[in-house]
């Protein structure tokens, strides 16, 4: 005999739960996790608590135990076991010790946020004048009028992203685009393209304009497909990279899918990963890459990116 019990506490909203359980003529506590082992299959983790409920902060202990101990279930397709494990106590800690994903972000998140996916493309404010732009919306002198727009833009961008709880589909991806893009030069704003582009630097050509709505449909298919076997760093990894591949705009695709790339990390418990524009060369090769098929450069490259900017210990 078994019965759940109510416990409010925020794992309670990952399927986490107090089990009662009768045995003799006793009652004895299990902390229980439900956790999905194959697209179709999934088994409970039990963690054993004793005849009576543990205290709040002791029981916060268990909940931390009973996440890693799930993460353990999961595989990984481009990266090690011992990067899904690295990941998944990383995860574990956000779980637990905050309210959402977002609540991990450091303070300073967004504007260095900001400065660095606009730096990328060639967005020439500094981060001093970036936090100036954000926090007092004031433009600095000599600032070009369209780089302070674009630092502005994102912060409107993140604010719809962060509490955008609806599925993937054009409508999402279109609006990320428009609030990138929204009062600059880009032509179309909120639309796929209607002419050929390049990408600069890039040996990969993107497809005609007329193949990029099946092509997107295809990719939301796709998510849907795999969101539940790809760890959720290799579903992030491989969404940002068909994305940037398809190139569906005329302007913002790179800032859209690093942008949708940290929307699929925080509805997986993760928190949102800066791509630093120091690092723009080896992103860019990850890139390459993954034009050519091999996504795991660029699934390594996101996982240690977010082992560094969330942990003290780096993998080697």
């Amino acid at each position: 005999m078994s019965t759940k019990l109510k416990y409010l506490s925020v794992v309670d909203i990952y399927m986490s739960f107090i089990e009662k359980q009768r045995h003799g003529k006793h009652y004895y506590y299990y902390l229980v996790k439900n956790v999905r082992i194959s697209p179709t299959k999934a088994k409970k983790v039990r963690i054993f608590l004793g005849r009576d409920v543990p205290k709040h902060d002791e029981l916060q202990k268990f909940f931390l135990e009973i996440e890693k101990k799930a993460a353990s279930e999961y595989t990984g397709k481009w990266l090690s076991k011992d990067l899904v494990e690295r990941l998944e106590d990383l995860r574990a800690s956000v779980v637990v010790f905050h309210k959402t994903p977002g609540d991990a972000l450091p303070k300073d998140f967004l504007v260095r946020y900001t400065y660095n996916t606009n730096a990328i493309e060639g967005n020439k404010l500094t981060l001093r004048q970036t936090a100036l732009v954000l926090s007092d919306k004031i433009a600095p002198e000599g600032a070009r009028t369209n780089d302070v727009i674009e630092a502005l833009n994102s912060l409107d961008a993140w604010e719809f992203v962060k509490k955008y709880r609806g599925k993937l589909n054009k409508k999402f991806v279109c609006k990320l685009q428009y609030e990138i893009t929204k009062n600059t030069s880009c032509r179309i704003q909120g639309d796929f393209r209607d002419s050929d582009v390049g990408i600069l630097g890039s040996e990969h050509i993107p497809p005609k304009p007329s193949e990029v709505p099946t092509l997107i449909q295809k990719l939301f298919e796709e998510y849907n497909e795999l969101k539940k076997e790809l760890h959720p760093i290799e579903l992030a990894t491989l969404i940002h990279n068909k994305l940037v591949k398809i190139h569906p705009f005329t302007d913002g695709n790179g800032r859209t899918s690093r942008l949708l790339m940290n929307w699929i990390l925080q509805r997986n418990r993760f928190p949102a990963v800066i791509i630093e524009v120091t690092n723009k060369e080896r992103y860019y090769s990850c890139i390459e890459h993954a034009d050519k098929g091999d996504q795991n450069y660029f699934a390594v490259f996101l996982a240690e990116q977010m082992l560094k900017q969330y942990t003290v210990e780096v993998p080697s």
